[in-house]
């Protein structure tokens, strides 16, 4: 059916769009600020990943619970130097919390008497220092700590900087793609 010229329907007053508009406008700035506040994005520019095929990562800076297994956001210290500046976005994997314990040398790192793959100090070479270096008898990981590292040998981590304190945490990371 075609509606003549006189048959059109009535326009709305500017008003009562104005209205509707701030409204709606206001409705996606706020749930855009909580999303933006909560969330962040995280690119590991890295040339050799620690954590493949992953590149990008979401970050839940609400979540500052970690449990074993999962991925972690944290500030790094002037002790990841030289291979993270003061306050780059770091990303590795929980493997051990407070009351863990965590042994490490040449052959690998364990967690509570098991065996972490990938898990030998390679990077020893790579910073110029015997892997005896590194070695670290059986500790329990402290409280208010945890025990990060990435899933690749040549992952700089706690197998050289030691047990991350959850105050650096910055929240729970989501590997994308």
């Amino acid at each position: 059916m075609r509606l003549h010229r006189d048959q059109t329907r009535p326009r709305q007053p500017w008003d009562r769009f104005l209205l509707k508009a701030l409204v709606v406008l206001t409705l996606i700035l706020v749930i855009g600020s909580l999303l933006c506040g909560r969330f962040r994005l995280g690119l590991d520019d890295q040339e050799a990943l620690c954590l493949p095929p992953y590149r990008w990562y979401l970050i839940d800076t609400w979540d500052r619970q970690p449990q074993p297994g999962q991925l972690v956001a944290f500030a790094a210290t002037e002790a990841m130097a030289p291979y993270f500046s003061i306050g780059q976005t770091v990303i590795k994997r929980v493997v051990g919390v407070a009351g863990d314990r965590v042994a490490v040398d040449a052959a690998g790192t364990t967690i509570n008497g098991v065996v972490r793959p990938n898990s030998d100090p390679a990077l020893a070479t790579t910073l110029q220092q015997p892997v005896t270096t590194f070695d670290r008898s059986e500790f329990e990981v402290p409280p208010g700590h945890l025990w990060v590292m990435g899933d690749t040998r040549d992952s700089f981590d706690g197998r050289y900087w030691g047990a991350l304190p959850i105050a650096q945490v910055q929240g729970r990371a989501y590997a994308l793609f």
